[in-house]
């Protein structure tokens, strides 16, 4: 079968012509070339493949090897008995999962005396029962005897009973032969565990509802495998396996429309086919369904149903021809649910997020934790959410929210919308302010007390894992004009953004704060924001021109309202124009300012910044030996601060310790010290680790390595490797360019202005 389709997609190919082109041309289906060409036809009729070969007007030898390919094919193994279903035509993809399953089978023949049950899980429309139809069909070469196939009806208001399913079983296992079944369910049930129990044989059980409706009908006698679908994860049931089937991915997604409507029509609009494996979410049934609407108008193309459902109220209605229904599905999942479960479903499409985890939820339902907790995994255990790769996060389908806006609309008046919206929202603007506390560098500000968090690795875990909430209510604050909300959150995420430059949009958010202030008339907050942005714009965009506009303006509103503050901040920030021109004196000049003002200020943190800043100068000066007395006497400050800390409070104030560290190791490089430079550095990696500052653990790794090759120490060479890795992973690609260069035979010193 293998090679008829290798043979008969080689003349097509030289042929030039298109499979569509070759099946109108032999008198043949569109569908026959490609269930040929994809050796999904275990028989191929010789006539069928004598048409093809007149088409491609083949003579000759190489006519004779294609049909001679037809002769060569073996009859297919055959169950002795079968019920089956016939097998989806244009089934694609789940290799993986058909191999999983042919491994069950070959490791039952390989213990006699065995059996093994394996669940196929998935949320409606996922392809469960294609996928057991084909893995039924395929295994008749590994299971003798008997294939039995049952619709257990799990999602209908009255599933298949126990009783219904063994008379429909019994059928099949009789071999259709007449004659009165048991009249009562024990005779029926002792009938089936006799017939069960003297062959082998496959059974699916297809579209199971629960346990209890499984477990009366597996087979009690040795050699036998059981499919269970189901929409549940039935983990009750005795099983020795389970499968839960997720969303194609977008190539196999293209081959599935490709497939159905044609490769040509696919291919030539490349981008409207993706788009459209993205409003389908790779579901298979919602691919099926475009792209039976596409193959039955061939006058459509890709791009014309695209904008047709790309609008999501009309979406669902657009995916339903025949019986083929989503909403439908989606509803009968929906309708068994408990209430809460069902209340939580349609409330999670007002927080258009990727995922979820049950603390925001239970402020969304306005009941505790655990209750929340509890509905999600109902909702998981129906397979209408599917649990996210971090733990205890949940996943909802696009589709599914789309249903889920649906019943939303239908089933909740808008005041109750809003009051849900609103309570997750002030939840998550109050839990950022005080994890923002925990991340401040500054000795003296405490953290509030009670709080969620136990210090700034538990803060910067639950800002990172719920930034697409967060920065949700940042957005909302600022769309319903809440002003002091959105300034407040800015406040309190600069030093987060400080270590992760990449998790969200900054220049956003801080543009957001500039906003709020502007409306607020608070030219303190509008300072302190435009400082904030010219930062990102600097460090995170490399636009260091447009930061020099917000930094100068900065300098302008706080000079006006007499904030020494915000205006040795504009300095500090002003002090990079200076340097980046040359202009070292200048530098210095600015720098020394932005030192009286901060220290007038009694900002601490920013006097050490800028103290260190100053030794920077100093080096780029050529006088390394006073950046190193600036440093030390910055370090010695610091750790004078922070001598009657508690210590998870002294783990906020590492990063700031990291950066002290990370210049002298550049100040003792300079001087050629090198145990020194290693010292420093490595000192400056454990303080990035200790204070949860994976941007300033890059730096330590960069500086690190430099210093050890410097010093002859091929140790350097593993530490860039990983950092090229690590910045790939991450998408900063400007340190992974960094570190290559480190890595070029004869690389100079990192002359990079890291912060």
């Amino acid at each position: 079968m293998r090679q008829l389709a290798a043979l008969l997609r080689e003349h097509r190919t030289a042929a030039r012509i298109s499979q569509e082109a070759l099946a109108e041309t032999a008198g043949v289906a569109v569908r026959t070339v490609r269930n040929l060409e994809g050796s999904r036809i275990a028989r191929p009729r010789r006539r069928t493949v004598e048409e093809l070969a007149n088409a491609l007007g083949l003579t000759g030898e190489p006519r004779a090897r294609l049909l001679r390919t037809v002769h060569g094919i073996a009859p297919a193994p055959a169950w002795q008995h079968s019920s089956l279903p016939p097998v989806v035509p244009d089934f694609v993809g789940r290799q993986a999962e058909l191999d999983q399953l042919v491994a069950h089978a070959r490791c039952l023949a390989g213990q006699p005396g065995g059996n093994a049950t394996v669940v196929i899980s998935g949320q409606p429309g996922v392809g469960k029962t294609s996928l057991v139809v084909r893995a039924a069909h395929a295994l008749a070469a590994e299971i003798s005897g008997v294939a039995c196939h049952v619709d257990l009806r799990g999602m209908d208001l009255a599933p298949l009973s126990a009783d219904q399913a063994m008379e429909q079983l019994l059928t099949t296992l009789r071999g259709g032969r007449g004659g009165p079944l048991p009249p009562g369910p024990g005779e029926r049930l002792a009938l089936y565990r006799m017939l069960t129990a003297t062959r082998p044989g496959l059974l699916v059980l297809d579209n199971a509802a629960t346990e209890a409706q499984v477990r009366p009908l597996l087979p009690t006698g040795p050699g036998w495998l059981t499919l269970v679908s189901s929409r549940f994860s039935l983990g009750g049931l005795e099983s020795t396996g389970g499968l839960r089937l997720t969303d194609l991915d977008e190539a196999t997604a293209t081959r599935l429309l490709e497939e159905i409507v044609g490769a040509d029509r696919v291919s030539a609009e490349p981008e409207a086919t993706t788009e459209l494996v993205r409003l389908c979410t790779g579901l298979p049934l919602a691919l099926r369904v475009a792209a039976n609407r596409l193959a039955s108008r061939p006058s459509w193309s890709v791009g014309w149903l695209v904008e047709r459902i790309r609008d999501e109220t009309r979406r669902l209605d657009l995916l339903h021809p025949g019986d083929t229904r989503l909403r439908a599905g989606f509803s009968l999942s929906y309708d068994q649910l408990p209430e809460i479960a069902r209340r939580t479903l349609r409330r999670l499409a007002l927080l258009p997020w990727p995922d979820y985890s049950a603390a925001p939820v239970a402020q969304l339902l306005g009941v505790d934790v655990g209750a929340a907790e509890a509905a999600l995994e109902t909702l998981a255990d129906a397979s209408l959410l599917s649990p996210a790769a971090a733990p205890d996060r949940y996943l909802l389908h696009d589709l599914l929210r789309v249903f889920a806006a649906e019943r939303l609309a239908a089933e909740e008046p808008p005041v109750d919308r809003d009051e849900a919206a609103a309570r997750v929202r002030a939840w998550l603007l109050g839990m950022v302010e005080v994890a923002g506390r925990w991340l401040d560098p500054d000795p003296r500000r405490e953290p509030a007390a009670d709080t969620a968090f136990g210090g700034v690795h538990a803060a910067v875990a639950w800002l990172t894992a719920e930034r697409h909430g967060w920065w949700w209510a940042v957005r909302q604050a600022a769309a319903t004009g809440r002003h002091r909300d959105v300034i407040a959150a800015a406040d309190a995420l600069y030093w987060y953004s400080d270590r992760y430059h990449h998790v969200i949009n900054w220049s956003e958010l801080f543009g957001l704060a500039v906003t709020a202030a502007q409306a607020s008339g608070d030219t303190v907050a509008e300072a302190a924001q435009r400082n904030a942005l010219g930062w990102v714009q600097t460090m995170v965009l490399d636009r260091p021109a447009d930061a020099v506009a917000q930094h100068r303006e900065a300098f302008r509103l706080a000079a006006a309202a007499g904030d020494r503050r915000n205006l040795g901040w504009a300095c500090f920030y002003l002090t990079g124009e200076r340097y980046r021109a040359g202009d070292l004196a200048g530098a210095a000049e600015a720098c020394a300012r932005a030192l009286r003002e901060l220290t007038g200020a009694g900002d601490l943190t920013g006097r050490i910044i800028t103290s260190y800043t100053l030794a920077d100068i100093r080096r780029q000066r050529g006088d390394a030996g006073a950046a190193l007395t600036h440093l030390r006497r910055a370090l010695d400050d610091w750790q004078a601060a922070m001598v009657d800390l508690p210590a998870h409070h002294r783990l906020a104030s590492r990063p700031l310790t990291g950066w002290i560290h990370h210049r002298l190791g550049r100040a003792h490089a300079d001087l050629e010290q090198w145990p020194e430079a290693i010292a420093s550095m490595e000192a400056a990696a454990a303080d990035f680790a200790a204070g949860g500052d994976p941007y300033g653990s890059g730096e330590a790794a960069l500086g690190l390595a430099e210093a050890l090759l410097r010093a002859g120490d091929s140790r350097g060479e593993r530490i860039l490797l990983d950092a090229v890795r690590d910045f790939e992973a991450d998408g900063d690609q400007a340190r992974a360019a960094r570190a290559r260069r480190l890595l070029a035979p004869g690389a100079g010193p990192d002359t990079a202005n890291c912060r």
